[in-house]
């Protein structure tokens, strides 16, 4: 009954939306390295989905590749400035260099230049 019930239901998902899902059972499953392919493609479908970019960076550093997930987040940062998208490559700036400030004021900089930056909580930055 629950194959059928989850069959029915994948198969109203667009592809994107599979992919998520599949990425998350992979992280269940303990298996990132999966789970950032799935992840990857779900971008490739939406590159505005921050869902899939958070998740693929984190798996990524799990993976024990902090330079490709920090290249992952200022990536998905051009398409869209989610707080916790920043809030975690800040995070990733810090534990990568002891130069992290000069990273952080980077970011500023681009938070600040595009439209509605009144409203983003600054915090995040850890200035």
């Amino acid at each position: 009954y629950q194959r059928r019930v989850r069959g029915e239901v994948e198969s109203q998902l667009s592809e994107e939306e599979r992919e998520v899902n599949e990425g998350f059972r992979c992280i269940a499953h303990g298996d990132n390295s999966e789970a950032y392919q799935h992840f990857s493609r779900a971008v490739n479908h939406n590159p505005n989905n921050t869902v899939a970019a958070i998740n693929g960076a984190v798996c990524l550093l799990y993976m024990g590749r902090l330079g490709d997930s920090i290249l992952q987040f200022e990536g998905a940062i051009k398409s869209s400035l989610h707080p916790t998208l920043v809030f975690n490559l800040v995070s990733l700036y810090e534990l990568k260099t002891a130069a992290s400030t000069t990273k952080k004021y980077q970011l500023l900089d681009l938070v600040t230049s595009k439209s509605g930056w009144e409203a983003f909580p600054f915090e995040f930055l850890r200035l």
